[in-house]
Parts: C-alpha cells; sequence; structure tokens
C-alpha cells in the first residue's frame, strides 16, 4: 500500500513495478474518503473523548517531558501517573459536587413537607431590607406564613415534570460517566504513544499541505495550551481566592461554591453568575455589609483575570487577538457545549494563521528564532 497516493507499486525489492493511472489515484482517493467517513460515521459518538483526550494530552505535555526526561524509556509509567492524576482532579471535586447535591435534595425534600405542613415563617432578612420590605412581608403573610396558604403555593409543583427532569439528568449523567472513561483510556494511550502520534501526524499534514500543514498544526496545538493555561489554570486559582473569600464571609457551603466559581470563571463574565448566588445567600443570612464586600472582591478579581491575565496567557500563546479568543470561546461553548472553550480558540487560531499567510509572507506557526 506504500506510494498508494503516489500513484506507484513497489515491490519488495523497492522497485516501481506498475503505475497508476489517473483514474486508479482518484479512485484510491475517493475510497480513502469513503473509509474515513464510514469511520467517522461509526465512531461519531466518540468524538468528544478523542478530542477530550487530545486536548488534555496538549495541556500536560511539559509535565510528561519532566516525567520523560526523569525515567527515560518509562513511557507506560509516565501515562499511568499522568492518567491517574488526571482521573482523581475530575472525579474528586465531581464526587464532592454529586454527594453535597444529593444532601441538598434531600434538605429541600424535607423543608418542603415541613413548609405544607407548618407553613413558611417570614425570614429575618427581609426586614432589614432597604426597599420591598413592607410589600414583601405582605405578599408572604397571604401565600406562605400559614399551613394552608403555603400547601396551596409550593402543592403547585409539578412533582410529575421533577421526576422527569430527574430521570433525563440521571440518563444524562450515566452518558458522560461513559464519555469519561473513554476519555480516560484513550488519554492514557495517547500519553504513551505521544510522539509516534505527533511524528505520523506531522508526516501526513507534510504529505498533504505540505510546511503549511506542519505549521497549522503546531499553532493549534499551541493555542490548546494557552487557552488551557488561561482558562483552567486561572479558573482553578481564581476557584481557590473565592472559596478563602466565602469562608471568611461565611457563605454556606464555601467549597462547593469555590468549586463553582471556578468551573464558572472558565467562561468569560461566568463567575459574576455564582457571585450573585453567594450575595443573595448572605444577604438572606443578614450580612448586607459582608455580602457588598464579596460582591465587590469577586467583581474586582474577575475584571482583572479577564481583562489582563487571561487574555495574556492566552493571546500571548497563540499569538491571537483577544476579540478573536472571545468569539471562539463563546461561539464553541454556544455550539458544542464545554469542550468549546478549547476547540472554539483552536479554529480561530487556525483561521488567523491562514489569513495572515494568505496576505502576507510571516511564518506565524513557528517560532521567532526557526522564522
Amino acid at each position: 500500500m506504500q506510494g498508494i497516493f503516489a500513484g506507484v507499486t513497489r515491490n519488495r525489492e523497492g522497485k516501481t513495478v506498475e503505475k497508476s493511472t489517473p483514474a486508479q489515484v482518484r479512485a484510491r482517493i475517493a475510497l480513502a474518503i469513503a473509509i474515513a467517513l464510514g469511520a467517522l460515521w461509526i465512531g461519531a459518538a466518540f468524538v468528544p473523548s478523542i478530542l477530550w483526550a487530545g486536548v488534555v494530552t496538549v495541556a500536560v505535555e511539559p509535565l510528561r517531558r519532566r516525567l520523560v526526561t526523569r525515567w527515560p524509556g518509562r513511557n507506560t509509567l509516565v501515562a499511568s501517573l499522568i492518567t491517574l492524576a488526571v482521573l482523581l482532579i475530575v472525579v474528586v471535586p465531581a464526587g464532592i459536587a454529586v454527594s453535597r447535591a444529593v444532601v441538598e435534595t434531600q434538605g429541600v425534600a424535607l423543608w418542603l413537607a415541613q413548609a405544607r405542613a407548618t407553613g413558611v415563617p417570614i425570614p429575618m432578612w427581609v426586614a432589614h431590607l432597604p426597599i420591598g420590605s413592607a410589600q414583601i412581608t405582605a405578599w408572604w403573610n397571604t401565600h406562605l406564613l400559614t399551613a394552608t396558604a403555603a400547601s396551596e403555593q409550593l402543592g403547585r409543583i409539578d412533582t410529575d415534570t421533577l421526576l422527569k427532569q430527574s430521570q433525563s439528568l440521571t440518563h444524562g449523567v450515566i452518558r458522560r460517566v461513559v464519555v469519561f472513561a473513554f476519555t480516560i483510556v484513550v488519554l492514557f494511550f495517547l500519553i504513551r504513544d505521544r510522539d509516534t502520534v505527533v511524528e505520523q501526524l506531522e508526516r501526513g499534514a507534510a504529505r498533504a499541505f505540505g510546511d503549511a500543514g506542519i505549521r497549522l498544526g503546531r499553532q493549534i496545538s499551541a493555542s490548546v495550551r494557552g487557552t488551557v493555561d488561561g482558562l483552567v489554570l486561572l479558573g482553578l486559582a481564581q476557584g481557590i481566592i473565592m472559596a478563602v473569600i466565602y469562608v471568611v464571609a461565611g457563605v454556606p457551603h464555601p467549597i462547593l461554591m469555590g468549586l463553582l466559581s471556578g468551573l464558572a470563571s472558565m467562561v468569560p463574565f461566568g463567575l459574576i453568575s455564582v457571585l450573585l448566588i453567594a450575595v443573595a445567600l448572605l444577604v438572606i443570612k443578614g450580612l448586607t455589609t459582608t455580602a457588598i464586600v464579596v460582591g465587590a472582591l469577586g467583581f474586582v478579581l474577575n475584571f482583572v483575570i479577564d481583562h489582563f491575565l487571561r487574555p495574556g496567557l492566552i493571546g500571548g500563546t497563540t499569538r491571537l487577538p483577544f476579540v478573536w479568543v472571545l468569539i471562539g470561546i463563546v461561539g464553541g461553548v454556544e455550539t458544542i457545549g464545554l469542550l468549546g472553550l478549547f476547540v472554539g480558540p483552536a479554529i480561530m487560531a487556525a483561521l488567523v494563521l491562514i489569513w495572515r499567510e494568505w496576505v502576507a509572507d510571516g511564518d506565524i506557526g513557528v517560532s521567532d528564532d526557526a522564522a
């Protein structure tokens, strides 16, 4: 099969024994495309897993190089350690979130049962509101204070709908667990055989597109690594800082809120939504001044990271204007979900590289020294 697209067939000694006609070459190309499309159709469900594994492989490459340098020739051990670390980093926070969700769900069920039986007293924080206190108090006395009124209001909750949503959520969780398990398997093999995979990809890109193909691949890899640094690492740091602020301020479930803040901060301006919940919880507890301080600190932190640190990390690595990074992130999330956080900027970086090479002679896809 060597030389299948070069139009020749060689024997064992490497001599040309037959030359393919142009029709045969076109037929082989058509056959290869058909087989590739068939493979993509069969494995379409696992494409997200492969993409996730590729993103993580690119992100952990500096760590892999250090470990390989320390333990040369032990690629399987290195791949096992990194894969185990990734597994723990994902599973432990997810386990905490799920366990807290179960506890909160049970608490909500008990609260609903008690509220229907005895009514819901007016919270203390309502009296401390600067505006609207009288109106909220009047509405509460009419609709929630007594058992009859509370039972009527809370009885409107459609339990069948909640059950269907719960079942749908369960199916979604099971599907994501399967995808994650396959991602971990693919990740192990990608890390273990990383050098071979990269060599084959670069060779294929060079044969198909020339040097531009190699530069394009390197630019995509750099954009993924820069996006991971700018989103994941800064998001983790932001989540830790916010968790400390929540603990000091007395926000309920500060660790869980910090975890949610870290995840939300990966999306531009996403931290604000979690921050508003934290502020509302503090106001409900009657800590209005503390709520204002927490809101101000969170807003300043989010502003500094989103407008200074994150553009510097992502834009500096990808050599991409941050407006394009923002379009890639938001558009990627809107189109393909969380995976779009990393795929979107990579596609935008490739597009900008193609455009720059079209209108100029620069080699943006390689380092300055190589250029």
